[in-house]
Formats: structure tokens, sequence, C-alpha cells
């Protein structure tokens, strides 16, 4: 485990110059006694100047919506930020930075000083200003809509929540799991997980306003967090253990549950005909059938879901089905037979000239008769299905056109000696081809993949009852929150920059792990 604490004063003094020298420029003392102790007397003035701003913010008088902790963040960072600049600049003038790079020192200081205005705002604007009641109190509505938010909060409808709860299981067991298989060390993810875990617990489970048995929820997530980080040990315990293609192979099947899992929310959800009469005619078998007896009874209709949750299913259909669908697609137009290749052209062609808000409007008024044979009632093929359909082939057109400029980038010798080692054309696509089209265009397809994740939002614009619907009509839903319009929207911003930021994160980690920042590392992708 590395420590974040250097083990002399010399790796101290070594690393306060090193962040010294990145925020202001190098030191015109640079090399001489003198510059140590300008660094001491810098810091000591940053630290007396974050004493004063923190104790001339915490005597600012708490009033109105305005809590103890709303002001003791506020004061914290906001002076962490002021003390910032006021290093900054002490750095600049004592050390003379300005005479060896004045670059970087006056890009030091505007840097600085921009930060601590920012800071200050965004702070004062969301913990003095804003009433974040509004959305304490819709924190189920705004997750799973006002259907599944009306069916567990009255007695008279039969609540299917309980059908989300295998989906939430699995997928940190998973996502344990594939962090176990990875380059993370222990001691990074371990703490981040807890500390985000136990973030979102006191921000689900808190008991003010809340229309659910909060204890319940809090008693199961915290259950699941711990079964994420037991799949986390098992898996770095086999990872540690066992050789390189056994951890792949062990990466493969868990992508593949990954996938499954996606299915698993959509089967538990709304169980399809044949699956509920699957599910009651293995009813009477001991084990199994208990298992499957919730699969045999009609759950959600597609109508009734709503909030965030409908944002991630329709993303999710858009990146799963997407990526499958796309490299179909993009092997189809680099075909050579007539009949798969000019169907496939005209297809991507015609879907990719088209904005999304067109398609989906085209989803929502005239799908449904183009998929009539495959739907004997029209209502079954609801407008969250249409989006999701929608949204898959939006992706697929774009992922196709990613991946087919990465087959052209494809070396043609690799693909002669597939065929010399006897690999049949299925064979040199699958291990030859498309690993490489993938190592070349990972980063294009997550582009993708965000901006699939973003234009959930357009849902908003035809009605459909996601995240941002809820959150712009919030402030109507009650008389204590009339006006307060801007608090919703302002976290609906957060709750979908929070995602792509991830996921970009994740994106750059599998870069790393194949090898693709670096010469080479076609044959690890």
């Amino acid at each position: 485990m590395i420590s974040i604490i250097p083990k002399s004063k010399e790796e101290a003094l070594i690393a306060l110059q090193k962040s010294e020298t990145a925020v202001s420029g190098r030191s015109n003392f640079e090399g001489k006694e003198v510059d140590t102790k300008l660094s001491l007397v810098a810091l000591s003035i940053g630290l007396i100047s974050f004493i004063f701003y923190f104790m001339d913010s915490m005597g600012m008088e708490a009033v109105g919506e305005v809590t103890e902790a709303d002001r003791a963040i506020y004061s914290l960072l906001s002076s962490a930020f002021a003390a910032l600049a006021v290093w900054v600049i002490c750095l600049v003038l004592l050390k003379q930075t300005f005479l060896r790079s004045s670059s970087a020192a006056i890009l030091g200081i505007l840097s600085a000083f921009l930060s601590a205005f920012l800071v200050e705002m965004a702070l004062e604007i969301m913990l003095l200003e804003m009433r974040w009641d509004i959305v304490w109190s819709n924190r189920v509505l705004l997750a799973v809509g006002p259907d599944l938010t009306l069916a567990m909060t009255s007695d008279l409808i039969p609540a299917h929540n309980w059908r989300l709860w295998p989906f939430v299981v699995f997928s940190l067991i998973l996502l344990g799991a594939l962090y176990g298989t990875s380059d993370t060390k222990s001691s990074t993810f371990v703490p981040w997980f807890l500390v985000i875990s136990i973030g979102f617990i006191a921000f689900a489970t808190n008991e003010e306003y809340s229309n659910f048995n909060a204890e319940s929820v809090r008693t199961r997530l915290l259950t699941i967090a711990l079964l994420s980080l037991a799949s986390f040990a098992i898996s770095r315990w086999y990872n540690n253990r066992s050789e390189e293609y056994q951890v792949n192979r062990v990466k493969r099947v868990l992508t593949i549950l990954v996938v499954c899992n996606f299915f698993l929310v959509i089967f538990m959800m709304d169980p399809p005909d044949f699956m509920q009469s699957l599910a009651s005619f293995l009813s009477p078998i001991p084990i199994i059938g208990p298992m499957l007896d919730p699969l045999s009874e009609p759950g959600i209709p597609s109508t009734q879901w709503g909030g965030l949750f409908v944002n991630f299913i329709v993303a999710t259909a858009g990146c799963v089905l997407g990526l499958g669908l796309g490299i179909l697609f993009a092997f189809g137009r680099q075909s050579n037979l007539p009949v798969v290749k000019w169907p496939t052209v005209a297809f991507i062609e015609i879907f990719r000239s088209g904005p999304l808000i067109c398609w989906l409007y085209f989803a929502l008024f005239m799908l449904g008769d183009v998929a009539d044979p495959l739907f004997s009632d029209p209502e079954d093929f609801s407008n969250i299905l249409r989006m999701m359909a929608i949204f898959s082939f939006f992706g697929a057109v774009y992922i196709a056109e990613v991946i087919r400029g990465g087959l052209q980038s494809v070396d043609s010798g690799q693909k002669e000696a597939a065929i010399a080692l006897g690999l049949s054309p299925i064979q040199t696509k699958q291990s030859v081809e498309l690993p490489n089209a993938i190592r070349t265009t990972l980063p294009s397809i997550v582009s993708v993949f965000i901006g699939l994740w973003k234009d959930t939002t357009l849902l908003y614009i035809i009605g459909v009852l996601d995240f941002l619907k809820i959150a712009s009509t919030l402030s109507q839903t009650d008389f204590n929150f009339m006006g307060y319009y801007l608090e919703p929207l302002y976290f609906a911003a957060i709750v979908f920059w929070l995602p792509a930021f991830y996921i970009s994160r994740i994106s750059m980690k599998v870069e790393r792990s194949l090898g693709l920042v670096n010469e080479g590392g076609a044959e690890r992708a």
C-alpha cells in the first residue's frame, strides 16, 4: 500500500517544491538554500490565510434554510481555495518565478484566482441560496418515476419495486469482480469504493423527507456493498494466483454476465409471456421452482417505467445492442457480397443522415406500424421499447463507421498471415481484424457511448417520463416548492455528468491495460 504521507522531510520538501513548480513556475533561487526557506514562508502564509478566511466565514450567521453543516462545508472549501490563491501569489513574488517563467507565473495566478472565484460562487449558490429539500423529498420519484413511486407509497397498488433489487445486486457484484481482475490497486479501489458507497447510502437513506422505509433500504444497500467488496477480494485473490490466460478467460465470462445482467433487468421488470409460461412449468421443481416463481407473474409494464431508470435502460440498450449491431454493420459494409453490402450501406447512410430527435418522433408515431408483424398487441410495443430500439440503431450506425475506420487500418499482412495459418474468414475477422480495429477506435467508441448517455435527455422532448422530464416539473408537484425549478435541474446536470466522467476514466484505464497508450499492444487487445 502506497502511503500519501512522505517518509522523510526531504521527500516532503521535494514533493512541495514539485507542486510549487507546477502552479507558479520555476524558482529564481532553484538549488539554493534560500529556496527552501522561501517555500516554508509561502506555505506558512497560505496556512495562516486559510485559518483567517475559515474563521471569518464561520462567523457568518446561519439563517433560513442554511444549516450548520452547509456553513461548515462552504467555509472549509471556499477558504481552502482562497488560501491556495494567496499561496500562489506568495510563491510568484517571493521566489521571483516571473523572472524565469513569466507565462507559468501569470497562468498560475490567474488560475488560482479564477478557481477561488468559481468555487466560492458555486458553493454560495448550492449551499447558501438554493433549497435542496425539493430533491430530498422526491428521490424515489426521480429514480423510478411516478408509477413505481405510487406503488411504493400506497397500500392499494401492488408494489413490484423488489424486481429492481436483483439487478442492483448483480451489478455491484460484477463491478467488484471486474475491478478485481483489473490493474487497479486494492489500496485505491477499497477506499474510493467505501467513500462513494457511504455517500450514496447516506443520500439515498436519509430519513428526512423520506416516503419509504429508509432503514430497510439502508440495510440492503450495506449488504450489497459488502457483497461487492467480497467479490472484489475473491476476484483479486484469483487474479494474483492465476496465469494471464486464466484471468482473461474470467474477464470474458464477466463481460458476458454484464450483458446478461442488462437483459435480466428487462425480463425481471416485465417478463414476456413465454418466460411466464416456462417459469410456471418449472415451478414444481424443488430448488429452481421457487427461484423462478417471480417470473411466472406479470411484472411492471414498460409504460410505467420512469425516472433515471429509463435513461439508464435506454442508454444501456444503445451501448450494448448498438455495439453488437455496429460490429455486424461494419463487417457488412466491407462485405464482397452485394446482397449484404448494399442493404447495410443504405441503412447506415439513411439512419446516420437524420438527427436523433427526428428518429425519436419516427419511433413515437410510425415505428409501431413497421414492427406490427412482431407484436400481436400494439400496446406491447411501448414508447420505452421504441426508444430502446431507436437508440440501439442510432448507436449502431455510428459505431459501425468508427469500427470500419479501424478495420481499414488493419495491416494486410496480418490478414494474409491468418489465412496462411488456415484460419477461416470468420476466425480471421474475430481474432485478427476486430481486435486491431477495437485497439485503434476504442476512444471513439467510448465517445459514442457517452454521447448516447447524454442524448437520453431528448426523451424529455417527446414526453417520456425520464429523469430530466421529472426534474423539470418537480416545482409543480407541491405548493411548498413553487418557484424552486433550478435546484432539480442543477441536480440533473450533476447526475448526468457523473456517469459520463466515470465512463471516460474507465476508458482511459482500459486503454492503459491494453497497452494502447504506447506503441504496440495489439496482442493484448
